[in-house]
């Protein structure tokens, strides 16, 4: 009990200095320019940001310390050693697959494509096995926070699918990451230091009965980007949260099996972009081929989203609402509820549809101004909407199209 106490204590301090860190800060300021797009973006829509950059950077910031937390206490455990060179060859590897496709900057990807290059030519000489095993930890983590978290910040958006206009909600998140890792320095005799269990640890390439261990801070930065459309946006965090934790899963199993049988250190490597391109694809395949939730409905008015503090927000409509009267008067259009709005009325009533059978009807008053705007954003019935959302492009192929 007392050394797993001295490892909580040691994981805390050593998170503290990799956050005084200046390259924390950096971290940071990619938050920042990443919020700030998807500010920018929320503003266009909604005509409001729901929370400031501050608040968001903040959120994220607390949250992923958390997944720190648990990735260093996982990466301990396992007793997975690197050499700091390893990840700097999987970083340089990852801006240029970035290039190519945003979603490439992702580990599994410049991890496994570098894992394999380096068991079939030699170079550079890494550590497979615990570079498979960071790999796997790192998405762990980030299955646990898309869980907890992917919802915070998303975004309603308009698609066009099927040569229709449809709504639907793009979900950004970003988490600094600061964790531990071991690093292997030279003999020593452990017994006078931790004592750990007999297998530990799971990743032994050498003699370990007589090496000493030091913990350092790494600092990385996972983000999770994603669309509802077929489905609602916390139905869709189950799903992509619970199919990248068996992903992560099985890769962790690949890693441990790799560093005691050869042959399976190239099945990890390929089984790490390729599944996790599979995810990604089957994903995509589901939002989009799928049945989109958010159409405009034959009748009455759906509601998209919501802006906080103004009256539909207070009333209680919420996203999948369907409106079909206000005051008495029938809607089938967002002009509709403009027109019974311009008089200002001081009390309104509306009936909707919550679900497919069930009708509601919820009121609001406001003695004061009166009720001008009820701050919803609803789907359009025609196919002409200025913020029409579309895959973004690699920078590389973006250039290609200048030319």
């Amino acid at each position: 009990m007392n050394q797993i106490v001295y490892l909580i204590k040691m994981i805390f301090f050593t998170l503290i200095q990799v956050i005084l860190n200046p390259i924390f800060l950096v971290v940071l300021l990619i938050l920042f320019i990443q919020y700030n797009k998807i500010s920018k973006m929320e503003r266009d829509i909604l005509g409001i940001n729901k929370e400031s950059i501050a608040k968001r950077i903040f959120s994220s910031t607390a949250v992923g310390l958390l997944g720190g937390v648990l990735g260093s206490i996982i990466v301990i455990l396992l007793g997975v050693t690197i050499e700091a060179s390893d990840f700097r060859y999987i970083f340089v590897l990852a801006i240029i697959l970035m290039l190519i496709h945003p979603r490439f900057i992702c580990f599994s990807y410049g991890g496994g494509l570098i894992s394999l290059f380096s068991l079939i030519f030699g170079f550079p000489d890494i550590n497979v096995s615990s570079i498979m095993a960071i790999v796997a930890v790192l998405h762990l983590v980030e299955s646990f926070l898309i869980f907890i978290d992917g919802d915070t910040t998303k975004i309603p958006i308009f698609m066009e699918t099927k040569g229709r206009i449809v709504g639907g909600f793009n979900m950004m998140r970003f988490w600094p990451i600061p964790f531990i890792v071991l690093l292997l320095v030279s003999s020593y005799d452990i017994s006078s230091g931790i004592d750990m269990p007999e297998w530990w640890p799971l990743f032994s390439s050498t003699d370990m009965k007589n090496v000493f261990y030091i913990m350092i801070g790494v600092i990385a930065a996972l983000g999770y980007g994603d669309m509802a459309i077929a489905q609602m946006p916390r139905e869709k965090i189950k799903n992509s949260s619970k199919n990248l934790f068996l992903f992560s899963i099985v890769l962790l199993i690949l890693a441990v099996i790799s560093s005691h049988i050869y042959v399976f250190k190239y099945i990890a490597a390929i089984f790490s972009p390729v599944a996790h391109e599979l995810l990604i694809q089957i994903g995509r395949k589901t939002e989009l081929n799928g049945k989109s939730i958010f159409s405009p409905p034959q009748k009455g008015v759906l509601i998209l989203d919501t802006i906080p503090g103004f009256a539909g927000d207070r009333m209680g409509l919420k996203t999948g609402d369907i409106i079909f009267a206000i005051n008495g008067n029938r809607v089938d259009y967002k002009e509709e509820i403009d027109n019974v709005l311009m008089e200002t009325p001081s009390y309104i009533w509306i009936d909707l549809y919550e679900g497919p059978n069930n009708i509601k009807t919820l009121d609001y008053k406001d003695y004061g101004i009166g009720i001008r705007k009820l701050g919803i954003l609803t789907v359009p019935k025609n196919s002409i909407y200025p913020f029409v959302v579309r895959e973004k492009d690699g920078i590389l192929k973006r250039i290609m199209k200048r030319k």
